[in-house]
């Protein structure tokens, strides 16, 4: 076991950290920090994340330098069935409302993470969020933007409504005190009564009230069911590194197969800010979406055969494959990447997500939950690898990444993105094997190629204008339908990262794209 220099943390609200930083200056785990900067994070980007949410993680052991991952992701309701939703008359899950609501698996993967690397207990971890949603936190200007695209959808909610606009349905500015009384009350629930409170408590009778009453699905009985798993993380060589991410149901294997087509098409040591480049990674990410769209699921109904997609006969084929399209696939949403190392070498990697900003724009009764709306993400067509059935989990654009020199944690990485997170994953990754630093590889110019709200263009090629003048006209030379966007655009998702040096040193960066910061316990 490896001790290194300093301990460090990294998310996308400055808050957040600080609580993560504070657990590692007083000997937690880097899972302990996490669960605390994840807490938090939700009373905060109430937008993003939260416990109506899933979470997926990948845990670095220091102790036996083994990786283990965990799905946290929720099923679909027994009464959940293409047949349900048929007979109200609607052809896919709804966008929003208690209709597009599964069962949330965050609560129930912080308890059973803390209870295999935790060294505190749940409600300490989450006694700062509980203060800071009792006494208020100013909304920054990201958090009153996202209010402001969504009013619509936050008048809707009595609950959110309350909270998030003023007495004449206005959104609260920039500057404005969030207090979340509600969700306090609640986070006190977990913290006394652990996941059994939320699943099979007060709680879950709450959610289950005023699901039947805004005719939903979701009931007690499904909460009580839940549980999270542990699984293998899958992983590829990728120069030296050894890259692992979450299995499917997460995506991750996308981002991998990505690195496999680039190394196959000679791009692995092209530079990032290349056209080049550029050009080598939407080939790459073309080919992986048609793999991605054609067979993730949950793997306990489906076979997703990973170790095939990620061989090299499947790349070299791949490579060959000439701007070959992905099916389009529902996109859109926000979420939260946070990551943290301790001075004993554990790595935690977390990834948590309410879906689409505000989820399902539908809160439970008076307990502050926005339950999140990945129901929408299930096809309501049979045969499809993701069609709904009753405890499915969906297919899942959450993954979290980290990669691994010589057995140990060289880059602990991820991001916010949807359809951009296998994408940006690759971008920052090979922006730090370029010789950045974690700050310089996040902050980087990016691009995007597909959508990030369901309305985009699902062969623009989004290019962030710090790119250059002439790396931008040379892509527009190449064919592509090139999109500007300003720098630092958040469309290009929220990546933080934190490299550990072979000699014990760290470093971390938070993206500017976001309201985050980056710590380290030395500092």
């Amino acid at each position: 076991m490896k001790t290194l220099l300093s301990g460090a943390v990294a998310s996308p609200h400055w808050a957040a950290t600080e609580v993560g930083l504070a657990v590692l200056a007083d000997g937690g785990t880097a899972l302990d920090s996490c669960i605390a900067t994840n807490g938090m994070l939700g009373v905060v980007y109430p937008h993003m994340c939260g416990v109506g949410g899933d979470l997926f993680l990948l845990y670095f052991e220091a102790s036996t330098g083994h990786v283990h991952g965990l799905n946290g992701s929720g099923r679909a309701p027994r009464l959940a069935t293409p047949e349900a939703y048929r007979k109200l008359g609607l052809a896919a899950v709804p966008v929003r409302g208690a209709l597009s609501a599964i069962v949330p698996g965050a609560v129930a993967a912080w308890e059973e993470s803390l209870r295999r690397f935790g060294s505190r207990s749940l409600s300490e971890l989450l006694q700062p969020a509980i203060d800071a949603a009792d006494s208020g936190l100013p909304a920054s200007e990201r958090l009153a933007t996202w209010i402001g695209r969504n009013a619509d959808t936050l008048a809707q909610d009595p609950w959110l409504r309350d909270r998030f606009l003023d007495g004449k349905g206005d959104p609260l500015p920039p500057g404005a005190p969030i207090r979340l009384p509600e969700l306090a009350r609640t986070l006190e629930q977990i913290g006394e009564g652990g996941s059994a409170s939320f699943y099979d408590g007060d709680i879950a009778k709450t959610i289950d009230e005023a699901m039947r009453a805004a005719g939903g699905l979701l009931r007690r009985e499904d909460m009580k069911a839940h549980h999270s798993d542990w699984v293998a993380p899958v992983r590829t060589r990728y120069r030296d590194l050894d890259v692992i991410t979450t299995p499917p149901n997460s995506q991750g294997f996308v981002a991998l197969e990505m690195l496999n087509i680039l190394d196959c098409l000679g791009a692995a040591s092209a530079r990032p800010e290349s056209d080049e480049y550029i050009q080598a990674l939407v080939h790459a990410k073309l080919a992986a979406f048609v793999d991605r769209d054609r067979y993730l699921g949950d793997p306990e109904f489906v076979s997703v055969p990973t170790e095939r997609l990620l061989g090299q006969e499947h790349a070299r084929a791949s490579a060959g494959r000439v701007r070959a399209k992905p099916v389009p696939g529902p996109s859109g949403g926000d979420t939260t990447y946070l990551c943290a190392v301790d001075e004993t070498g554990n790595a935690c990697s977390l990834i948590q997500s309410i879906y689409y900003p505000f989820g399902s724009g539908f809160t439970a009764g008076d307990t502050g939950i926005v339950l999140h709306n990945r129901g929408h993400y299930f096809s309501l067509t049979a045969g499809h690898p993701n069609v709904l059935a009753p405890g499915r989990r969906t297919a899942h654009t959450l993954m979290a990444s980290m990669a691994l020199r010589g057995g140990r944690p060289y880059l602990v990485f991820g991001t916010m993105g949807a359809d951009g997170q296998p994408q940006t994953t690759v971008q920052v990754l090979q922006r730090v094997l370029a010789g950045a630093g974690p700050q310089e590889a996040v902050a980087a110019p990016r691009v995007l190629h597909g959508r990030f709200f369901l309305e985009d263009d699902a062969d623009r090629l989004l290019v962030e204008s710090g790119l250059g003048e002439d790396t931008i006209n040379a892509l527009m030379a190449r064919g592509y339908r090139v999109e500007l966007a300003p720098s630092l655009d958040e469309r290009m998702g929220h990546a933080h990262a934190i490299v550990v040096h072979h000699d014990g040193r760290v470093e971390a960066g938070a993206d500017p794209r976001s309201d985050g910061t980056a710590k380290l316990t030395d500092e």
